[in-house]
């Protein structure tokens, strides 16, 4: 229901945005119209700090040659502990026509905060990175992006219907308990955008709408997302073993469709599946 609110309030503003003129240069980030009603419909009056305590870093190419597939990197910069950790993560598109790209949800048990993914950008938008501490406190990290067209680009074809569903793990590093591991989750998906170009008539688009990982059945993140993330999306995030064990993840669709995965993890060992 969130964001299809959002998504309604970005058409309702999207006109006077875009004759404001040549929207180009960089623009003071706090009176873009699209973010006005963003902020309000998802924070309310509550204050957003702006990231002088150095909790939340957004990472990304601000000009992009492929504007359906741009890679970003947000980084928590405070260790996940009991006492002071953050609690969600919301990736926002001015832009797009559903501005929230994701909603990612962490725990002490992440250990450190990471999302990298790959986003489409349908034009010159910023895009920003509100870490909500356990606390309630809101801090944000934003980022001008030169790019446009990537929500309404042709659909990738290179994504077999027998493929769709299957997802490859990789850990780079050998694994030591306690401690933040690295992980990488790619979901072969063709996570539709609603406005491609050679959308059919009549075709309702299926893109990845919820993704959760657990560690022995512990939550480590879970997301809310849609079709602002690009095809085959990627996921890399951190998570601590305490020991030995199994880390899952399920992925479902807006066909209802459900895909599910698991890898062992032991101490010492690097992983990598396909």
């Amino acid at each position: 229901m969130q964001l299809r609110c959002l998504l309604l309030a970005a058409l309702l503003v999207s006109a006077p945005f875009a004759a404001s003129g040549n929207p180009n240069p960089e623009p003071d980030h706090t009176k873009i119209p699209e973010w006005q009603v963003i902020r309000k419909l998802m924070f309310g009056d509550r204050e957003i700090n702006p990231d002088d305590r150095d909790v939340v870093r957004l990472y990304l190419n601000t000009r992009a040659d492929d504007a359906a597939t741009v890679p970003i990197m947000i980084n928590g910069q405070i260790d996940q502990t009991v006492n002071d950790y953050i609690k969600t993560l919301y990736v926002i598109v001015d832009g797009n026509p559903t501005p929230t790209a994701g909603v990612f949800h962490f725990t002490p048990d992440s250990g450190r905060v990471k999302m990298e993914t790959r986003l489409r950008f349908e034009k010159y938008s910023f895009v920003r990175a509100v870490a909500e501490l356990n606390d309630g406190q809101l801090y944000m990290s934003q980022r001008w992006v030169k790019a446009a067209g990537g929500c309404s680009a042709p659909m990738g074809k290179n994504v077999s219907a027998a493929s769709v569903g299957k997802m490859r793990f990789r850990l780079d590093d050998a694994v030591e308990y306690d401690q933040p591991q690295l992980v990488q989750v790619q979901v072969r998906h063709p996570n539709e955008s609603a406005l491609a170009s050679d959308l059919e008539p009549g075709h309702v688009p299926k893109f990845i709408r919820s993704v959760e990982v657990n560690y022995n059945d512990q939550p480590v993140m879970s997301g809310e997302v849609n079709f602002s993330l690009s095809d085959n999306p990627v996921f890399r995030f951190y998570f601590v073993p305490r020991a030995e064990g199994e880390l899952s993840v399920r992925v479902e669709d807006t066909h209802d469709s459900v895909f599910s995965q698991s890898m062992r993890v032991s101490e010492g060992e690097s992983t990598q599946t396909h």
